[in-house]
């Protein structure tokens, strides 16, 4: 235990050390011909970072995947390009739209759902234990649209399109339309 403290205490010394002696660079001024600094976008420090990040989508989707659910599609996108994709939902069991995303900082986006005049619009949080689940019932298309995130930021957004048997549809039965106020 006491190698693990003084291993620790080693660590920290040195983190803070090298956080003492390195210089910052200091932002260029305009009047000198040098063009003020941007600030940039949190990234993931290589493909271990966005693996995990894949692991912990899944992990959110198969959170809230009922038991008896019969998958009809799924697929992954990224947080920069967003989603926009239409969906056939046939048949007379009912749907759900599951999705997660993860980002390398805190992160939400705007997701809407539409068929024909009916529009929601929802926030879904980057990051989550538990995947958004809505509920679509089987009918006429319906369309998926997440806004891309507004800078270039590291993310992706996993998505599942699930059968269920009704008895596993919770709360509201149709999240395109809503179930009143």
């Amino acid at each position: 235990m006491r190698a693990r403290h003084t291993l620790a205490l080693a660590f920290a010394l040195t983190a803070l050390t090298a956080g003492c002696t390195q210089k910052t660079p200091e932002p260029k001024e305009a009047g000198n011909g040098g063009t003020p600094s941007v600030s940039q976008p949190p990234t993931w420090e290589g493909k271990g970072d966005e693996e995990a990040a894949m692991k912990r989508a899944t992990r959110a989707l198969n959170a809230v995947e009922p038991e008896g659910a019969s998958r009809e599609d799924s697929g992954t996108a990224t947080l920069a390009h967003g989603l926009d994709r239409s969906f056939m939902v046939k048949g007379d069991r009912p749907y759900t739209f599951d999705i997660a995303c993860q980002a390398a900082a805190p992160q939400t986006v705007a997701l809407i759902l539409e068929r024909g005049d009916a529009e929601s619009e929802w926030v879904v949080e980057c990051g989550d234990r538990e995947a958004d689940q809505f509920n679509i019932p089987a009918g006429a298309p319906f369309t998926v649209t997440v806004t891309p995130a507004k800078r270039e930021t590291d993310g992706l957004i996993l998505w599942r399109l699930n059968t269920v048997a009704p008895e596993d549809v919770q709360d509201c039965d149709d999240d395109i339309k809503g179930c009143g106020n």
